[in-house]
């Protein structure tokens, strides 16, 4: 009890700086598991995601600039390909379902995507239903339409919208047939958030009475049956239309991707690790710093009767309860700042962190072992010539 009066009056000395060390090392540990949950998040949901669908079938352009813009709306839409080559898709005794998506509509600068319920949940996509009873991502006619998030504060569920023909639509091109909006899509954290999903079929329908002949689709997005059929089918695709095509396996582009994001992160996480190891020798400094103050106290602790080893202990004690509570307060940070990203980016909740990262932290705490054992054998020696 004396030992911890002794140690609480000590810190209390010093608690302007020993505040400081704290929280400079709890919030690298709280940065250190934040960005390696996001990796680890954003992995997780590339895999997902890519597992959904085989293959990506589109106009001739990059593999990947194809997978993102497929997948997760990275990039400039694909050129078009024709209506016809869904339907002799869809058509193929190898393929379970095929997902035609059209991205060439606009409604006051934001896209309109037309597809199926197949594409909305191949990207995880959810909704609330506003309208009737019920809940998801089916449409219930071929004039319904669910907006993303970012247009849930201008547009409400049962209200009415109407689209138009390109990017830049002149009066002209405005489809005179609106569309009920039938629920919002949940936030995901890309531009899927600014877009209006409709049924590709009422797209169609509302094309043909517009008077436009041709039906464009900007890529088709195929489940196989089995996938073992993989490779076969992406060669008979590629060679069997007259129409040039991109048939691509999203899973093998992605993994090319998968070097630069280890990169980026491990650049990250370094950062992380440094503030946490800048942060140990501020708490060392701090200690070396208040050592000329501590002659005093320890000269009148041996009058007591304290050994060295037990003043030893006391300086040792005091940096690593200043450690401990930084690694629990940086935990407690994390987790509370991963609450707040899940209600932004769905996408991050519920990952569990690599062990990797957890070696990390196992890594500072040893350093920060170490760096309370220096002051502490300073002080030994010092009280073993008192």
């Amino acid at each position: 009890m004396v030992i911890m009066k002794i140690m609480r009056r000590s810190l209390g000395q010093r608690a302007g700086r020993s505040t400081i060390s704290i929280l400079a090392l709890a919030f690298s540990i709280a940065l250190l598991l934040v960005i390696s949950h996001i990796h680890e998040a954003v992995r997780s949901y590339a895999r997902q995601v890519s597992s959904g669908a085989d293959l990506i079938v589109g106009a001739p352009s990059q593999p990947v600039h194809l997978v993102l813009y497929s997948l997760f709306r990275i990039g400039p839409p694909p050129q078009v390909i024709p209506w016809e080559i869904y339907e002799a898709i869809a058509g193929l005794k190898d393929v379970e379902w095929a997902a035609p998506v059209s991205t060439n509509e606009s409604h006051r600068g934001y896209t309109v995507t037309g597809s199926t319920a197949r594409y909305m949940e191949t990207l995880q996509l959810k909704a609330l239903n506003f309208i009737g009873s019920g809940s998801g991502t089916a449409f219930r006619n071929h004039r319904s339409a669910f907006i993303g998030a970012s247009l849930a504060a201008d547009y409400q569920p049962g209200e009415t919208l109407t689209i138009a023909n390109g990017f830049s639509p002149s009066l002209k091109d405005e489809y005179q047939t609106p569309f009920i909006i039938q629920g919002v899509l949940m936030e995901t954290g890309t531009s899927l958030d600014s877009n209006i999903l409709i049924p590709i079929e009422g797209l169609r329908k509302i094309r043909k009475a517009h008077g436009i002949k041709t039906d464009n689709l900007n890529f088709i997005l195929i489940k196989l049956r089995h996938r073992h059929s993989l490779f076969k089918v992406q060669k008979e695709l590629k060679s069997t239309f007259n129409t040039p095509l991109e048939v691509v396996i999203p899973s093998f582009e992605l993994e090319k991707l998968g070097p630069y994001q280890r990169m980026l992160n491990n650049v990250f996480v370094a950062m992380s690790f440094i503030i946490g190891l800048l942060s140990l020798m501020m708490i060392y400094f701090n200690l070396s710093a208040g050592f000329s103050e501590r002659k005093q106290e320890v000269e009148l602790l041996r009058m007591v009767g304290a050994s060295p080893w037990q003043l030893a202990a006391l300086t040792w004690a005091e940096p690593m309860l200043q450690i401990l509570f930084a690694l629990c307060s940086g935990v407690v940070i994390y987790k509370v700042s991963t609450l707040f990203l899940g209600s932004w980016i769905p996408v991050v909740s519920n990952i569990a962190l690599p062990f990797e990262r957890l070696l990390w932290l196992l890594s500072l705490f040893l350093l920060g072992f170490l760096v309370a054992c220096l002051p502490a054998w300073r002080l030994y020696g010092f009280s073993r010539r008192t």
